[in-house]
């Protein structure tokens, strides 16, 4: 019987991987950049339109901002809080703009007497403790014989522009005065900002989040 020999096993050749597919170019934005010069005038307009619905501080307000939860407000003393500032605690369905003006149209006492100014009323010549608290202490709107109301210490025209929440909750005034064309909150600047919201329209936004 013949021997049959036995097949020699082959190589198989595997065809090449197939190339992988190449990633999907992003998505182009259907909106273009907006221009320097359009931004610019947004910036104009809107920051003009704050300037102008700004309340004086002094005036009953307008537009009311009532508050849902128990919250703080940060109250300055004097411009740009040289004078350190007052906290005072604001309960839910209080109107926040009414709240602050009331502060402000109390006629300020203690404060003051504590860091030497004369109280209303006092006769004598004036003491250099006393003279050195008046002068710290301006009055932008009248004279040291009168009761001092508080916000105659903020400025020649302090207004109410709006407020900014910090990070515990708590409102700050953001100040515009429109004599010195100043804007303050606290002891710090803020300017207005604007960006585009996503319908493409130009809002405002403050260097801090409200």
């Amino acid at each position: 019987m013949a021997v049959v020999p036995k097949p020699e096993p082959e190589d198989i050749v595997l065809p090449p991987a197939p190339a992988p597919a190449p990633a999907p170019a992003p998505p182009k934005s259907s909106k273009p950049a907006p221009e320097p010069k359009t931004r610019a005038d947004a910036l104009k307009e809107i920051s003009g339109v704050r300037r102008v619905t700004a309340w004086s501080i002094h005036r009953w307000p307008l537009e009311k901002r009532v508050v849902q939860e128990r919250t703080r407000v940060h109250l300055p003393r004097t411009y740009r809080a040289r004078h350190g500032v007052d906290v005072r605690t604001v309960f839910p369905e209080a109107d926040l703009n009414q709240f602050v003006h009331g502060h402000y149209m109390e006629v300020m006492g203690a404060e003051r007497e504590g860091a030497g100014a004369r109280k209303a009323g006092a006769k004598g010549r004036e003491s250099e403790k006393e003279k050195r608290a008046r002068e710290e202490w301006p009055n932008y709107v009248a004279g040291e014989a009168v009761l001092a109301k508080r916000h105659e210490f903020l400025g020649p025209d302090p207004r109410v522009s709006g407020y900014k929440l910090d990070a515990n909750g708590d409102y700050h005034i953001k100040w515009y005065d429109a004599f010195l064309k100043d804007h303050w909150v606290d002891d710090q600047k803020w300017d207005f900002d604007v960006r585009l919201d996503a319908r493409g329209n130009w809002v405002e936004v403050d260097d801090d989040a409200e």
